[in-house]
């Protein structure tokens, strides 16, 4: 069943491409700035307020967090990439089904992991070597978190699917609003009640419960506007193969470079808790450069999978083209920034003289590879779009585990300096990027295409 959805939601099949991209791009972006606030507001509070112990234990948590949200972020990946191009190509049936495979996956999901995570918490601690100062309140801390599992994925989900079909504002406002509650319930538990570490992690599940039961209810109410029906709808397996054959290698991919992280944590462990509150600061400015290139990538996956969709390649590709080139400028201001304010940022979190030199240190090397990897993240996003999710998996993998994890010990047996782990992933991230654009130049994502391109391509 075939039907025009094009005035409900973004359609991105006509007009400048760009012009789409950033329309679209830019909820992403103040979105993903409120989702990062999330974790630094905690980390600045904590760091100052509670002291730089207490910041090394929430950076403890930080790539296992990360390594999961990006498992479940594939799935939204794959949703998104199946909703938008059902909404491409006008079919309601699909786009319904689609919705309703993604949701029920992502509840099945979330409850599973978040029971394994409650029991194994301390001792994924302990396989990372997190010093014993640390350990008890990086345990607490992260067995809270892990009981906010279900809500954090289940907006991730919701706002794939919004996304899908043209919709990034809405899933914004109640990511602010979530925030908002955050920010009055930290102050509350720390300030107000005298709570440590375990009220902010308290303070951050409440809110994020809040961001998925608002979205949810959105989506529910406000199924005519979307043109679509989950009444009556039954569960399409193939429709979830398909999610999860994007999905999951989109996920992994994004997991890989904390797995990546993961596995060098250890290595950071054991230069002591001043490199590791450092480090913890570090990956909260990280995120927020790191943010405008991944929504760009978030915006060009659903603008390619539309035109996909459609049938409409040339439009697709110079949708990427005028894509990488904005998201490349953005990222050279925000690095130049990162170089020459890191000091001044570091003051954000800690006034541990120590713990700010560390930090900048740090910055300043990772400011190189912030430049290098933004072609890795842009293209991986737009090959996802076209149904290709494997390739930037493979890259990811050998170049952020295989490559990084080993050139990081093997610098720091050399040279006794956790410099040397940071160095690592400035190369990792170059490979990534040198290999992703070789693939997308010489068309080997063409393959996955389902239809016969303008070029007679299959």
């Amino acid at each position: 069943m075939h039907l025009n959805m094009r005035k409900t939601t973004h359609s991105m099949l006509e007009g400048a491409p760009l012009r789409h991209v950033l329309i679209f791009c830019s909820p992403l972006i103040v979105g993903n700035i409120f989702q990062q606030l999330y974790n630094t507001v905690n980390a600045a509070i904590l760091g100052n307020h509670v002291g730089s112990e207490a910041l090394a234990a929430i950076g403890v948590f930080n790539p296992i967090n990360n390594l999961l949200i990006g498992l479940f972020t594939g799935i939204s990946t794959g949703a998104t990439v199946v909703v938008s191009q059902s909404f491409g190509a006008g079919d309601r049936q699909r786009l319904n089904q689609s919705i309703l495979i993604s949701l029920f996956l992502t509840l099945i999901g979330g409850v599973v992991t978040t029971f394994i995570g409650v029991l194994i918490s301390r001792t994924l601690l302990g396989w990372i070597g997190t010093p014993d100062n640390i350990i008890g309140m990086a345990a607490l801390y992260t067995r809270i978190m892990f009981m906010g599992l279900l809500p954090m994925f289940l907006f991730n989900i919701l706002s794939g699917i919004l996304r899908g079909i043209g919709d990034s504002f809405f899933p914004v406002v109640y990511l602010i609003i979530s925030n908002l509650v955050n920010i009055g319930l930290l102050f509350l538990f720390v300030f107000g009640w005298g709570m440590g570490i375990d009220g902010a992690a308290w303070a951050t599940v409440s809110a994020q419960t809040v961001a998925a039961i608002l979205t949810l209810i959105h989506l529910i109410r406000k199924q005519r506007q979307y043109d679509i029906n989950l009444k009556g709808q039954r569960l399409n397996w193939t429709l979830g193969k398909r999610i999860f054959a994007i999905g999951f290698p989109a996920g992994m991919q994004t997991s890989i470079f904390s797995i990546g992280f993961l596995l060098q944590q250890n290595l950071i462990n054991s230069f002591g808790s001043t490199v590791i509150a450092a480090y913890s600061a570090v990956t909260r400015m990280d995120q927020f450069v790191m943010l405008p290139m991944n929504s760009f990538a978030i915006a060009i996956t659903t603008f390619v999978g539309q035109n996909i969709g459609a049938r409409k390649l040339t439009r697709a590709q110079q949708g990427i083209r005028e894509t990488l080139w904005m998201s490349q400028c953005v990222t050279l201001v925000l690095a130049a920034l990162i170089f020459m304010f890191g000091d001044n940022l570091m003051f954000l979190f800690t006034k541990d003289a120590d713990v700010m030199r560390v930090g900048s240190e740090i910055l300043r090397i990772l400011s190189i590879g912030y430049v290098l990897v933004n072609t890795y993240v842009v293209l991986s996003g737009a090959v996802r779009g076209m149904g290709d999710s494997v390739a930037p998996l493979m890259a990811s993998f050998t170049c952020n585990v295989v490559i990084r994890v080993s050139l990081a010990y093997t610098l720091v047996s050399i040279k006794r300096d956790y410099r040397m782990v940071f160095l690592s992933i400035a190369i990792a991230w170059t490979l990534c990027s040198v290999f992703v654009a070789t693939y997308y130049r010489l068309g080997f994502w063409r393959r996955f295409l389902r239809f016969k391109t303008e070029e007679g391509v299959w």
